[in-house]
């Protein structure tokens, strides 16, 4: 699922509040959404375009944290490291994605001893933090990697729910358990989390993106296929009530997206 600008490009967003102008956070947000699809190559050349047009220091630590889980994802484990340790320069040693993405190349490297040892960094800056939300966010982190890379469920969501106790009040982690529950097709149940972080004051055009794709993804799951005119002779009413009611109000808040505007002009009259 689509965590986009609402984690702030899936790792290092959890640590602190990221500077950089709403151009790149788009760039950001669209290649984060490559890596969720697992388009590695694509997000890689993304990331790499970003180097150039992103600036700031929280921008260039988000690229180099990203170009490192897309290193990873395509098997260049090296690179990733290279990467990662860049991410972490420019932190001064604090990038929670940065010593994540080092740990899980020099994992499938096969050195597991320092593989430990970067991880060992992820907890003691975890636990040394005295800062509640902060705290609560790296949690969420190590929630999001134990889903997105090391297909581990159980774990994320321990982690998770250890974030929702530090910090109840944050929306993000109520999206954030809305996709781990779309990830084991558990739909409405994941969008009764959903509707927690709406109720919370998360209305803003991201949300009814997440919302919308997780409409699709539903009915994309439910009858195979991702077409337009096979998707709408097989919805029930309810389905497309459902689906064209999250994706009319993300276009009505501002959702430029040509494929989502062609779905809406056939389905949802």
């Amino acid at each position: 699922m689509l965590l986009t600008c609402l984690l702030i490009a899936g790792f290092c967003g959890f640590t602190q509040t990221f500077t950089m102008g709403k151009q790149c956070r788009e760039l950001v947000n669209a290649a984060t959404a490559l890596l969720q699809e697992k388009k590695f190559q694509q997000a890689l050349e993304g990331y790499t375009q970003m180097e150039q047009s992103c600036k700031t220091r929280d921008a260039r630590e988000l690229v180099y944290t990203g170009k490192a889980e897309a290193l990873n994802g395509l098997g260049r484990y090296e690179e990733a490291i290279a990467a990662s340790d860049a991410a972490l320069k420019l932190s001064k040693n604090k990038s929670l994605g940065g010593y994540f993405q080092k740990a899980y190349a020099q994992n499938k490297m096969g050195d597991v001893a320092a593989s430990k040892a970067s991880l060992a960094n992820v907890m003691d800056l975890t636990e040394k933090n005295l800062d509640t939300r902060t705290k609560a966010r790296n949690y969420a982190l190590m929630s999001l990697v134990h889903q997105r890379q090391l297909n581990e469920p159980d774990s994320a969501a321990f982690y998770l729910d250890k974030a929702i106790a530090l910090d109840a009040a944050n929306p993000d982690f109520y999206i954030q358990k809305g996709d781990l529950l779309m990830a084991g097709q558990h739909y409405e149940a994941a969008f009764a989390q959903y509707d927690k972080a709406v109720e919370m004051g998360r209305t803003d055009m991201d949300m009814y993106v997440i919302r919308s794709n997780a409409r699709m993804k539903m009915v994309q799951a439910k009858y195979g296929t991702n077409n337009t005119q096979e998707l709408r002779s097989k919805m029930t009413a309810t389905e497309k009530e459902q689906v064209c009611r999250e994706l009319t109000k993300a276009l009505s808040l501002g959702l430029k997206d040509m494929r989502k505007d062609m779905f809406a002009a056939m389905v949802c009259k």
